[in-house]
């Protein structure tokens, strides 16, 4: 178990899938083994997607993509309702607050070029997973 229980903000599209709204891109490498073993060591993992600022059609198809059996997760522990706009990334002030944002929009974040579409980035969580385990998260 962790020292610290943390709560993380987990952004979906370009974050644990590619770009592709509206429909749903293809997984993003390493997103669902990270996601988990934060869940199964304890941290509060809240869905932050700009998903339930468009629709609630467009955030439920998010939801139960995440919750499909071959992901291999546990629900959500919640949703937030509205986008929450992420901090630029700073480890050290995420684990002073117990508050960390997994999202391709924060400033910071370790991110890896699409695979799939020809533009953009999402979420590196090869270095996150490195992250995360070596500083006892899990």
């Amino acid at each position: 178990m962790p020292n610290q229980i943390l709560t993380v903000y987990l952004d979906f599209d370009g974050t644990v899938v590619e770009h592709a709204y509206p429909e749903i891109g293809a997984p993003n490498p390493g997103s669902f083994e990270v996601i988990r073993k934060l869940q199964e060591a304890g941290h509060t993992i809240i869905l932050n997607t700009y998903r339930a600022d468009i629709d609630l059609y467009s955030l439920q198809e998010a939801i139960a993509y995440l919750e499909r059996v071959e992901h291999s997760l546990l629900p959500m522990n919640s949703v937030e309702p509205r986008k929450v706009v992420p901090p630029v990334w700073n480890w050290e002030e995420f684990m002073e607050n117990g508050i960390v944002y997994i999202d391709d929009i924060c400033s910071g974040t370790p991110l890896i070029p699409n695979r799939v579409l020809q533009n953009g980035h999402m979420v590196d969580w090869k270095i996150l997973d490195a992250w995360f385990s070596e500083n006892g998260i899990y």
